[in-house]
């Protein structure tokens, strides 16, 4: 008797958990943002073309792939921190990840600012990223490849800000080049050099 009253209690309990799992695993469903959320996060500050219209954020579009998978991964894992980012791709997937990866590297690349450019300015930005040999790891077009972000074209007070945070060492990335490549660049060099690439042609 009491094995039998034991059986029919192992019966209702492993109803009970695959009942429980059923609801844990719809809720994380309906709690977890789909693909096209997350995509509309993205273009809400990058804009829908991946180029963004604040000066302060980046633009995105036709970064290469591996440089986006990284920079979320960074993002996602906490290694970079800001508040948006690190909301955004909580909880997001390796599969997600290359996806949206991959959705980001196909948006048309930016095209520099419109009106007249400061040669001066130009000239000295071009000289450091010579001096800096920046086109060695970026391309000579600074397009960008595999770890190495597209700067051509990129916002230029986003590169100031991201140039500053290599020197100071609270930048991470793929390869320590960055913070050598800007050792020792003052305030103007910094300026001049974002400029450059900011509004370079090729």
């Amino acid at each position: 008797m009491g094995g039998r009253r034991w059986q029919a209690r192992r019966r209702r309990l492993a109803a009970s958990a695959l009942a429980a799992g059923a609801l844990i695993a719809t809720c994380s469903a309906l709690a977890a943002p789909t693909l096209q959320e997350r995509i509309a996060e993205c273009v809400a500050c990058h804009g829908r073309d991946g180029r963004s219209e604040n000066p302060d954020i980046p633009h995105i579009g036709g970064q290469p792939k591996l440089f986006v998978m990284y920079q979320l991964f960074f993002y996602r894992e906490g290694r970079r921190t800001s508040p948006e980012m690190n909301t955004v791709t909580r909880g997001i997937s390796d599969a997600e990840l290359t996806r949206l990866a991959e959705y980001v590297a196909a948006l048309p690349p930016p095209s520099p600012p419109d009106g007249p450019v400061d040669g001066a300015r130009y000239g000295r930005g071009a000289e450091i990223a010579r001096q800096r040999q920046c086109g060695t790891c970026h391309n000579p077009d600074y397009s960008g490849r595999d770890q190495m972000p597209r700067v051509a074209g990129q916002r230029e007070a986003y590169l100031i800000k991201s140039f500053k945070e290599y020197q100071a060492g609270t930048r991470v990335g793929t390869q320590a080049a960055m913070a050598e490549a800007v050792r020792g660049l003052d305030e103007a060099a910094l300026g001049d050099l974002s400029y450059y690439l900011a509004h370079f042609r090729p």
